[in-house]
């Protein structure tokens, strides 16, 4: 019997726990909506709350603060795991046709996530940990694709030189392309440039 009443105490906190988690995931994805329209500065802990379906007191138990629930967002909706997808099967693939392609899954990730890209824009300035979490989530870029060129130098490919250098080359100016309103048709344009310079 006491076994039993175990087995449905675990089953229980199991589910509530597994509730608590979508509870919390449901208030990072609001957050992204409302820091994106207001602003971190004008949406309230009120704000939040109300459009997370929880009181007031209860966000505490989820987040420690705002800024906490902001750095969450970023966690939850960065780019890593979606880029990891276009990189990670093509390793024996032609840098031609992969850079290519993530370039234009980066563009396109950085049009998708526009509201991520939006808080950024806000609340950098004036959020050194946010400003942090950004320069992670560039640098988690940087890192897959340093690591994919680096593969197709030892492959013979591509000549041996600094892959971190090419990898930033071609991210960086994906997202300054994205935030200055150009058009994913520059993106073949940018490998073909970096292309003549690693080509063996």
């Amino acid at each position: 019997m006491s076994g039993h009443s175990t087995m449905e105490i675990a089953k229980h906190t199991t589910k509530r726990d597994q509730q608590a988690e979508e509870r919390r995931g449901q208030l990072i994805d609001v957050a992204l909506e409302l820091f994106s329209e207001k602003g971190w500065e004008n949406t309230s802990i009120k704000d939040l709350a109300e459009a997370g379906g929880v009181a007031p007191g209860l966000f505490y138990h989820y987040f420690e603060n705002k800024e906490d629930l902001l750095l969450a967002v970023f966690e939850r909706h960065g780019f890593k795991a979606e880029l990891e997808k276009v990189v990670f099967p093509a390793y024996e693939r032609p840098a031609s046709e992969v850079l290519l392609e993530v370039a234009r899954a980066y563009f396109k990730l950085l049009d998708r996530k526009h509201r991520l890209v939006r808080i950024f824009v806000r609340e950098a300035m004036t959020n050194p940990n946010l400003e942090e979490r950004w320069i992670e989530q560039c640098n988690d870029t940087v890192n897959l694709l340093a690591r994919y060129l680096a593969a197709r130098v030892a492959a013979g490919e591509l000549r041996p030189h600094n892959t971190q250098m090419s990898a930033r080359m071609l991210t960086h100016p994906i997202v300054m392309l994205h935030l200055t309103g150009g058009s994913a048709d520059e993106l073949e344009s940018l490998v073909q440039c970096l292309m003549e310079g690693i080509n063996n």
